[in-house]
């Protein structure tokens, strides 16, 4: 008895189900030139807003980390302690910047300031990137009313507590909205600098010229430690050299004033065995020096290469815009599924 009770209850919920889905249907299909209208006005509206809003560009710069210089130095070490060297004194195999740090470097106050005084050209004329990025912002007007002179903000002379304060907002600003500092796999040392802006030259350079500030600190900070020790050895072998010259002409002076001398006057030859004694140091010494100094160069060549560029924006740059097909197929799809949802909730409010 129970099963057939259940039987004839799912045979009364399809019918009934049946039934409201063909009344829906049929319920559109009375409305479909409300539902076409709505559905075009949609796409006119999807159309307008895509081509008549402008675009933000997607300026991108993906580079590899070469991180190698560990292993490298680890062979150099070996070849140094076969020489009779000890390379720990000018090998530098911290992890200063390692790709984590590389990252922060990027998002870090002073290099987007930096990066904001510096500037570009657009084809036309050359142009600094905080002007024409609050123009493009629409602040000129607020900073002018704060006393700010937006005519001289790529000059670091005028310096005020205001302009300071602002220029601070407009990193916070950037770091927020347009700043991209991305890592797209954790298993590579590729990095992904991307800036996203409605003015696309600015897009373009912006992105450039901050790879290019952190590219160069980069160098200049990784190479400190072997650069100072090459050039203090680069003086030192020089200052050697320069004694050594001298100790070879002295020797070469103090047997030329001697031609034939006694063997049995020991005292005589003092002299000549003191300026040989210094010839030989000195040549022991400059030596060494060398030694060290060559070594010192293929440590410096070795942290030279650190930041290798894969890809860099080029014109035209990807924007958000999409395309009249991709636009089409979209519109009619939302407009479509807009116009059905709005007649199916409007019969159900008047049906209650």
């Amino acid at each position: 008895m129970s099963l057939e009770k259940n039987t004839f209850e799912d045979k009364i919920s399809l019918s009934f189900l049946y039934k409201r889905l063909k009344d829906w249907i049929l319920f559109l299909f009375s409305n479909r030139g409300i539902i076409i209208l709505g559905t075009f006005c949609f796409l006119f509206f999807t159309i307008s807003y895509n081509y008549l809003i402008k675009p933000t560009y997607f300026a991108r710069t993906t580079f590899v980390l070469d991180n190698d210089s560990t292993s490298s130095m680890g062979d150099l070490s070996s070849l140094a302690s076969l020489a009779g060297i000890n390379a720990s004194s000018f090998i530098d195999a911290s992890s200063l910047f390692q790709i984590d740090n590389i990252q922060e470097l990027y998002r870090s106050n002073s290099m987007i300031k930096k990066t904001l005084m510096s500037s570009g050209n657009d084809g036309k004329k050359d142009f600094f990137l905080i002007k024409r990025f609050i123009q493009s912002e629409n602040l000129v007007n607020k900073w002018n009313k704060l006393g700010v002179d937006t005519n001289n903000l790529g000059s670091n002379k005028t310096i005020s507590r205001v302009k300071d304060s602002l220029i601070k907002d407009l990193i916070k600003n950037i770091k927020k909205k347009n700043l991209i500092v991305d890592k797209p796999s954790r298993k590579t040392t590729i990095l992904e600098i991307g800036f996203d802006h409605k003015d696309e030259t600015l897009a373009k350079t912006f992105n450039e010229n901050l790879v290019k500030i952190v590219n160069q600190f980069y160098n200049e900070t990784k190479t400190l430690k072997t650069g100072s020790n090459l050039k203090i050895l680069q003086r030192q072998s020089d200052s050697v050299k320069i004694v050594l010259d001298t100790s070879i002409m002295l020797l070469a002076e103090i047997d030329q004033s001697i031609p034939n001398p006694n063997p049995l006057s020991k005292v005589n030859l003092v002299p000549y065995q003191k300026a040989m004694i210094d010839v030989q140091a000195n040549s022991a010494i400059y030596q060494e020096l060398l030694k060290q100094l060559e070594l010192a160069k293929v440590t410096h060549r070795n942290n030279m290469p650190l930041i290798q560029i894969i890809d860099s924006p080029s014109y035209p740059l990807e924007n958000s815009r999409w395309k009249l097909l991709k636009t089409i197929i979209y519109g009619m799809i939302f407009g479509l599924g807009f116009s059905i949802f709005s007649l199916s909730f409007k019969r159900t409010l008047d049906s209650l």
